[in-house]
């Protein structure tokens, strides 16, 4: 289950009227791992009958960023984000998790992927991210 001090974080964001809009949700928040789930709607379907890119980019920045905002107990800003896409799916559950690559003091660089129900990868990405530090 997820601790206290998480579980009020993931409160904020889940009331990120985006971020339900779009129908993620989290699924796990471990203190290394962080998990989102998205159940493919036919409302996020582009005109190829596919999941939109922009559904995509959106889901590895949040998972992005609500992975480092974990870790950093602060707000972050994305600076860039490469979007790799794989495979195209229009059914299902997608599963995204975020791995950190580099930790700085003013930036982080991160990693994500998308995978559906049989672990097929779906997108990856990759962001750099600005720490909003309180005192600056």
């Amino acid at each position: 289950m997820l601790q206290v001090m998480e579980k009020e974080m993931f409160k904020g964001i889940n009331k990120n009227p985006f971020f339900n809009h779009i129908g993620f949700e989290i699924v796990s928040g471990h203190e290394d791992e962080l998990s989102l789930k998205l159940e493919v709607k036919k409302e996020l379907l582009n005109t190829n009958n596919s999941l939109h890119g922009g559904v995509h980019a959106s889901m590895l920045d949040m998972v992005q960023t609500i992975h480092l905002r974990k870790i950093y107990h602060t707000s972050v800003s994305a600076v860039n984000l490469d979007v790799h896409y794989f495979a195209p799916t229009n059914t299902g559950d997608l599963f995204a998790r975020a791995k950190v690559l580099q930790q700085g003091y003013k930036l982080a660089t991160i990693e994500s992927e998308i995978l559906d129900e049989n672990h097929q990868l779906i997108a990856k990405g990759t962001g750099v991210y600005k720490i909003l530090r309180q005192s600056e």
